[in-house]
């Protein structure tokens, strides 16, 4: 059977890093890429168009975002990517998925060095292997029927990439897979010492929040971005 893979990529003002994501889904080889686009006031738009994109517009919000570029997307395989990373490893999604694996992740590397943040990537690489909880920077591949199984996204500001994953994991917990992906660390710029370990700390409290009940609309006038 040939499968078909559809990366989605949700965007607001991303004309700096979205060709460099763009580029690097060479590396992957999918048959489809859509740009779901918030409301960029930038150049991200005329960006996808010249890499080839489709470009769907949507309101702001990426779990609105990302709803409605699954809705769109044509493949029976998907590829959740944030804007501002980029894929670093030749892999092969579609061979990966006729061996068995269903949902996955990449490796997380940050795009500035440092102490803290390489300490940082080996807590969070470890976190997502041990317990398949990966957060929406190290990417989602899922099998379309599983994703509209468990309900997709929700239309949340933030979390909805937590929110999918936790329901992922009873259905099928997600894999790290043999792949690294660059992330951006530009939500941990700061003189402070040690930032990037604060900001994890106030982001680890919000999630203990959601997942105690409270809602993303309201924890959102807490935190800049997870």
């Amino acid at each position: 059977m040939n499968h078909h893979l559809s990366v989605i990529i949700p965007t607001l003002n991303e004309e700096k890093s979205l060709p460099w994501a763009l580029k690097s889904l060479e590396l992957i080889s999918p048959d489809e890429v859509i740009v779901v686009d918030g409301g960029s006031k930038d150049k991200t738009r005329e960006i996808a168009e010249f890499f080839g994109a489709k470009v769907i517009l949507s309101e702001k919000g990426r779990g609105k975002q990302l709803k409605a570029g699954a809705e769109v997307a044509k493949g029976d395989l998907l590829f959740f990517m944030h804007a501002d990373t980029q894929i670093l490893d030749k892999i092969d999604l579609k061979s990966l998925y006729q061996r068995g694996i269903k949902a996955g992740f990449f490796k997380l590397i940050y795009n500035k060095n440092g102490l803290s943040l390489r300490i940082l990537e080996k807590l969070i690489n470890f976190r997502a292997k041990l317990f398949h909880l990966p957060y929406g920077d190290q990417g989602l591949f899922i099998e379309r029927k599983l994703y509209e199984k468990l309900g997709g996204f929700k239309e949340y500001p933030f979390l909805e990439d937590f929110d999918l994953v936790l329901r992922l994991r009873r259905a099928y917990p997600p894999v790290e897979l043999p792949g690294r992906i660059l992330a951006s660390s530009r939500k941990f710029s700061s003189k402070i010492p040690f930032y990037p370990f604060w900001i994890s700390l106030k982001n680890n409290f919000i999630l203990l929040l959601f997942l105690c009940g409270v809602s993303p609309n309201f924890l959102k006038n807490f935190i800049n971005e997870i």
